[in-house]
C-alpha cells in the first residue's frame, strides 16, 4: 500500500509498506554489491537510508543455494527493506545472462526480497527504434507473467521500457498501466544523467506519468546524482536507486548539492558530515588510497541522505520550485531541464496543489520564476471561467508593489474614489507575473500574496503586455470603453507595443499617468476627474 501524505508541484511525500517495514519517499536506495561492498550495508542503513538495493542475480551466481537458506537480509546483515534488481543491468552490460525471468523472479521471493524487479529489457541510447520497440514488447510479455505470478508477500516493480523513444515510453507506460503492479518505473538513462543530459529524463518521466496509476509509487533507475534528485521528485518520482556513492568515489570524486568535485582540486570541504568534520583535506590526502575510497563514499551517502531531506522539507513547506531554480542557477543542464518543464506545465499544474497549509507567499526571483504553474493555472482559469462584470468602462492599470491592491499603495486609493463617486469603472490590474488580475480577484491566493525582484518589473517575458492583448480580445465586447493607463516607472511600453494594441483594438484610449504618485485618496480622486475627460465610459 501506498499513502500519499504531501504534495508540490507532481512531487509527493508518500509512506510504501514492506513486510520489513515502512519507506517514507521519497527515497534513494543506495546499490550494494553482494560480493564486495566498499562499505557496510549496517552502516549506510546507520546513516538513515530507509531502502538498500542489491543485484539479485549477482547474488544467485555468487551464493547459490545457500542464498536461500539464508535470506537477503542475512546476507547484507540488516533488518531493513530491501529491493532486488534482477540481473536486467547486467543483460545491458554484457548482452546476455544466464537465468530465465521466471527463474530470477522466484529467486527474488525465495530470498525475501522486500520490492522485486521484474527481468525487462533495457533500453539505454543508442539502440534503434526497432530494436527499442522489441525490448518494450518482450519486458510486456515478461510483465504479464509476471503479474499472473505474483508473490502476496513481495512488491513487484513494473519497468517502462523506450528510453530516448518517448512514443514506445507512452506506448508501454499504457500497457502496463493496466497491470496490477505495486511499484513502477522507468530505466534507460543511467548514462544519460551520467552525462548530466536531463531533458531526455524529463520527458520521459512526464510520459510515463500521465498513463500510470497515481496511487502508485514511480521508481528511477540510476537516479543518483545529487544535482538532478530535486528535478525527478519535482516531475513525480518517489523512489531512486544508485551505486553512484561508491562508484564516484572509487574515482575519487567528492559529491556536494551542486555538483561533484574531484577530490584532488579540493582545497577544503565544503560539508558538515562526520567524515568532513572530522578529517581536513591534508588528513585525508595523508591515508592509503582504499580507505579515502570508503571515506568519500560515507561522505556520498551523507550528501544524498541530505540532499532527500531537503527535497522533503521543500515539499513540506512548498518551495521545491525555489530548489530547482537554486539548483539551476549552478548547473546549466538543469537550466536546460528547467526550461523543458514549460512544455509541461499543464501537467505540473494539474498534480500541483491549489494551497498548502500554513499559506506560504511566493518568491519571483528570475525570469525562471515566471514559469511556475500558479502563474500557467491563474491564466487557464481566467480565460476558461471568468466572465467580466458587463455595462462598465475598463480600466487598465499598471501592478504596483503593494499588495492586496485593494488596501494598499496606489490602486487601492485609485479603487476608493472609484466606489466613492460611483464611477462605473470595472479595474484589471496588468502584471509582469500573473498577466492580467481582476480587482474583485486579487486577493484569491497567489495572486497578492507573493513578492518579486525588480528584476522582472519591466515584463521581460512579456507577460503582461501578451495579456493585455489577450484580455482585450476575449472580453472587450463586455466593456463600454476602454483606458489602458500606462506609467513607465512601473512597467514600460515601447511606442511600437503600444501602437500594437492600438491596432488590435481600435476603441482603446491610453493615458500616461504616473500612478505611483497617488499617495492619497484625494489624488485618486483627481486622478478619476483626469480620465472622465477622456470619455472613455
Amino acid at each position: 500500500m501506498f499513502e500519499i501524505l504531501e504534495r508540490d508541484l507532481a512531487g509527493r511525500i508518500g509512506v510504501l509498506e514492506t513486510k520489513h517495514g515502512r519507506i517514507e519517499t521519497p527515497a534513494i536506495a543506495p546499490v550494494i554489491n553482494p560480493a564486495k561492498n566498499i562499505l557496510p550495508p549496517s552502516s549506510i542503513i546507520e546513516i538513515g537510508f530507509p531502502l538498500l538495493m542489491t543485484n539479485a542475480y549477482i547474488i544467485k551466481r555468487h551464493y547459490g543455494d545457500l542464498a536461500t537458506e539464508l535470506g537477503v537480509h542475512k546476507i547484507l546483515g540488516v533488518e531493513k527493506p530491501v529491493m532486488t534488481d534482477s540481473g536486467a543491468y547486467q543483460f545491458m552490460v554484457y548482452g546476455k545472462i544466464e537465468v530465465t525471468p521466471e527463474e530470477i523472479l522466484e529467486f527474488e521471493k525465495a530470498i525475501g526480497s522486500d520490492i522485486g524487479v521484474i527481468l525487462d529489457l533495457p533500453t539505454p541510447p543508442g539502440i534503434s527504434r526497432e530494436e527499442a520497440l522489441r525490448r518494450v514488447e518482450e519486458t510486456l510479455k515478461r510483465a504479464e507473467k509476471a503479474v499472473s505470478e505474483k508473490p502476496s508477500e513481495m512488491l513487484l516493480v513494473g519497468p517502462v521500457q523506450g528510453g530516448i523513444y518517448i512514443d514506445l515510453v507512452e506506448y508501454s507506460a499504457r500497457k502496463l498501466s493496466t497491470l496490477n503492479f505495486d511499484v513502477y518505473a522507468v530505466g534507460g538513462f543511467t548514462q544519460l544523467m551520467e552525462q548530466y543530459t536531463f531533458t531526455s529524463m524529463v520527458d520521459a518521466v512526464v510520459a510515463a506519468k500521465q498513463y500510470l496509476p497515481p496511487n502508485k509509487p514511480l521508481h528511477l533507475f540510476g537516479g543518483g546524482n545529487p544535482v538532478m534528485l530535486p528535478l525527478a521528485v519535482a516531475l513525480g518520482v518517489d523512489l531512486f536507486d544508485s551505486a553512484s556513492y561508491a562508484l564516484y568515489a572509487k574515482d575519487l570524486r567528492y559529491m556536494t548539492s551542486h555538483g561533484v568535485l574531484r577530490f584532488e582540486r579540493l582545497r577544503e570541504l565544503p560539508c558538515e558530515c562526520p567524515v568532513c568534520s572530522k578529517y581536513t583535506v591534508e588528513d585525508l590526502r595523508d591515508i592509503p588510497r582504499e580507505e579515502l575510497e570508503r571515506k568519500i563514499a560515507l561522505h556520498n551517502l551523507y550528501v544524498l541522505s541530505r540532499e532527500i531531506k531537503t527535497i522533503k522539507q521543500a515539499i513540506h513547506e512548498g518551495w521545491l520550485w525555489e530548489l530547482l531554480e537554486e539548483k539551476a542557477s549552478r548547473q546549466p543542464a538543469l537550466m536546460d531541464a528547467l526550461l523543458r518543464l514549460k512544455k509541461y506545465l499543464d501537467y505540473l499544474e494539474r498534480h500541483h496543489p491549489i494551497t498548502k497549509q500554513p499559506v506560504r507567499g511566493l518568491n519571483f526571483a528570475s525570469i525562471t520564476s515566471l514559469w511556475r504553474p500558479e502563474i500557467y493555472r491563474h491564466l487557464k482559469r481566467l480565460y476558461e471561467r471568468y466572465i467580466p462584470p458587463g455595462n462598465k468602462a475598463l480600466l487598465l492599470l499598471p501592478e504596483t508593489r503593494e499588495k492586496p491592491y485593494t488596501r494598499f499603495g496606489p490602486i487601492a486609493r485609485i479603487h476608493e474614489a472609484i466606489k466613492e463617486m460611483n464611477h462605473p469603472y470595472h479595474l484589471v490590474i496588468y502584471s509582469p507575473i500573473f498577466g492580467i488580475v481582476p480587482i474583485e480577484l486579487s486577493e484569491v491566493y497567489p495572486l497578492s500574496q507573493y513578492n518579486a525582484s525588480k528584476l522582472l518589473a519591466n515584463d521581460p517575458e512579456k507577460i503582461a503586455f501578451e495579456n493585455i492583448k489577450r484580455y482585450l480580445k476575449t472580453y472587450s465586447n463586455y466593456y463600454s470603453g476602454i483606458l489602458l493607463v500606462i506609467d513607465q516607472e512601473l512597467i514600460k511600453f515601447s511606442n511600437d507595443e503600444i501602437s500594437e494594441l492600438k491596432s488590435e483594438v481600435k476603441s482603446l484610449e491610453v493615458l500616461s499617468y504616473s500612478i505611483s504618485n497617488i499617495k492619497s485618496k484625494e489624488q485618486g480622486i483627481e486622478f478619476l476627474k483626469k480620465i472622465s475627460e477622456l470619455n472613455v465610459d
